[in-house]
């Protein structure tokens, strides 16, 4: 990522939305969000501390400003991942690894993928 970026969870709808469907309008993206029953004002400045972050710009170059996201979603994603192991899991993956093996709830094939991505990375 360009530089370390946080993105509030209001700000990751916008976010979502404009990795989707970049060049949107406040307008488009109100639309979008109205299950969020967030007034055009909120949105409005929802995006403003997005491009106050760098994490949208605006392109002005029509008469209605259109927005787009500066950062990518997997970089944002991965960002959000290293944040949370390191908050609830002190740093450590293989603390997450265990509570996600120790979850019952995962099916059959998440086992599989959780225990396929362990051995890959052993391998690497």
């Amino acid at each position: 990522m360009k530089k370390e970026v946080h993105i509030s969870e209001s700000e990751w709808s916008v976010m979502e939305f404009l990795w989707d469907y970049p060049l949107s309008t406040i307008g488009e993206i109100k639309k979008a969000l109205v299950n969020t029953d967030w007034s055009e004002s909120t949105i409005k400045t929802l995006v403003r501390r997005l491009v106050t972050k760098q994490a949208v710009a605006i392109n002005d170059e029509e008469s209605t400003f259109r927005y787009y996201p500066l950062l990518s979603r997997q970089d944002c994603r991965l960002k959000e991942t290293k944040s949370f192991i390191n908050r609830v899991y002190n740093g450590s993956v293989s603390m997450l690894v265990t509570s996600l093996a120790a979850d019952s709830s995962l099916t059959e094939k998440e086992t599989e993928e959780l225990l396929s991505l362990i051995d890959k990375m052993g391998k690497e």
